[in-house]
């Protein structure tokens, strides 16, 4: 799920763009461009989606963010004049739509721009899920910034599912994969158990489960 704020002209506001994001399954947060507000709640975005007709309104809110934040930057406007789009860009928006759009095209450009970004952000070698840090290099695994101390089966255990974030993971792929050794009678337990004692580690409530999640008669599935 991705964190999006949209952002519109005073007494200007398309619902049907909030609609097409929920569709999307994506957290929206809307506020006016006008009301500077919004600067003070920029962290924690995944994206900005500009819905905006006065091209003047959006280089300066473009400005601004840019002098907070680094994330992608969508404009989506009836206008469609090259010299106020290049315009745009040079002052450091990602993307620039021109309504009406099609609403799957939408939902992908944004989704592209999160994806890209984040890949370009990440540290080399390390591997962050909210309060979950796992350093691939120094094999250190830390949780809100206290390290974990995990077994050698744990760490290799997290760091495929880490790998395969929000894939449903088999016990038998999970068995072959870390333990890498013939199928032994007792894999579905000898998985359960150390899955058990990982998300005791790094777990905040066990029994509702942040990052490990069960999917039954199947596996496990680490959440991004």
């Amino acid at each position: 799920m991705y964190k999006v704020l949209l952002l519109h002209e005073k007494n200007n506001y398309d619902v049907r763009v909030k609609e097409y994001l929920a569709l999307g399954e994506c957290y929206i947060e809307v506020s006016c461009m006008a009301d500077e507000e919004y600067l003070t709640r920029l962290h924690g975005f995944d994206v900005v989606l500009m819905d905006c007709n006065d091209i003047m309104e959006c280089l300066k809110s473009v400005r601004r963010i840019r002098s907070y934040e680094q994330f992608p930057i969508v404009v989506l406007s009836e206008l469609d004049d090259e010299w106020e789009k290049i315009r745009l860009f040079q002052n450091g928006i990602d993307d620039y739509l021109v309504k009406p759009c099609w609403q799957g095209e939408l939902l992908a450009r944004v989704q592209a721009h999160v994806d890209r970004y984040k890949r370009l952000t990440k540290p080399f070698g390390v591997i962050k899920v909210e309060e979950l840090e796992l350093n691939t290099l120094s094999r250190i695994v830390t949780l809100a910034g206290k390290e974990i101390d995990l077994r050698p089966k744990e760490y290799e255990l997290l760091l495929y599912l880490t790998q395969h974030m929000d894939e449903v993971i088999t016990k038998k792929e999970l068995y072959e994969m870390v333990w890498k050794d013939g199928l032994a009678d007792e894999f579905y337990n000898t998985v359960a158990v150390h899955v058990k004692k990982l998300r005791e580690k790094i777990e905040k409530d066990i029994t509702n489960p942040r990052y490990i999640q069960t999917v039954w008669g199947v596996g496990y599935m680490l959440r991004s």
